[in-house]
């Protein structure tokens, strides 16, 4: 294994130590800065140039990259506070303007140098994020399979009551972090909901409300191209002819306007019966 190779499995960033073990001389390390295939962002420490600003961020404060953050990392729900947070040892001097909110507090061992591990990095999110974000996280962590219900309840049995009762709140089905939040709002409203719903002729709709409204919830990004506009007209007229209710709600209302989604809910839900429509 090549000293490249040991930057390139540590996410891009290593140690002059890990470097030097894998054969790197203090010349070389020196030439590669010079010529721009290195980055020194903090002594010791070296870093490929494509490195993502908020990782280099993280290492020049001393630190990794810790919840929302570091969540986004994983690609998880990283919420809409762009914030950057760090986790930097108990002992290490008080920084001050990096650009980044900082939390003193020693990390569990981890081989990359500028993120949490997956495990520190959870309970990071439900310590620090609003609940409704912390929940949103631990559901797109199970929906992409990179934790078990299971495995959370383990990961949280030595926490807080609060964090345990988080915890307990993720459910699988969120495909993403748009999903999870209008399933908790629509359950705490006193509705059955329902997610990634089997429905035939249709597929799978993302949730199902009371058992009697469909909703689709779309972001832009999966949603603006042709094939997935006909798609949506192709699934909608399914359900009309199944004489369902059904809604399409997109991210930026979830976001920003949900009093208007609540009311699109209550509204379909009280209306008279569908009835199925004629083939087309």
């Amino acid at each position: 294994m090549t000293w490249m190779h040991v930057l390139e499995q540590g996410g891009g960033f290593a140690t002059s130590l890990q470097l030097r073990t894998a054969g790197a001389r203090p010349r070389e390390l020196t030439e590669a800065i010079r010529n721009g295939l290195l980055l020194r962002p903090r002594r010791g420490v070296y870093a490929l140039p494509g490195c993502p600003p908020e990782s280099l961020l993280a290492v020049r404060a001393g630190g990794r990259l810790s919840c929302l953050a570091a969540a986004r990392s994983y690609g998880l729900w990283g919420g809409v506070d762009r914030s950057i947070h760090v986790r930097v040892p108990a002992n290490s001097t008080r920084l001050t303007d990096v650009g980044a909110i900082l939390h003193w507090q020693d990390a569990a061992a981890h081989s990359e140098l500028w993120r949490l591990s997956l495990a520190d990095c959870l309970r990071s999110v439900v310590a620090c994020a609003e609940e409704e974000d912390a929940i949103a996280v631990l559901d797109t962590a199970l929906s992409t399979g990179k934790a078990t219900v299971a495995g959370l309840a383990r990961l949280f049995a030595n926490q807080t009551v609060a964090a345990r009762r988080v915890a307990a709140g993720a459910k699988h089905g969120s495909d993403s972090g748009i999903e999870s939040l209008a399933r908790q709002r629509l359950e705490a409203l006193g509705h059955f909901v329902e997610q990634q719903v089997f429905v035939e002729g249709v597929g799978r709709v993302d949730l199902r409300i009371d058992r009697l409204l469909y909703v689709e919830l779309d972001g832009f990004a999966f949603h603006a191209g042709r094939e997935s506009f006909e798609n949506d007209r192709r699934r909608d007229a399914a359900l009309a002819m199944m004489g369902a209710r059904r809604l399409r709600i997109s991210a930026a209302q979830v976001l920003e306007d949900w009093g208007s989604v609540q009311t699109a809910v209550e509204r379909v839900l009280a209306a008279p019966e569908y009835r199925p429509l004629a083939p087309l």
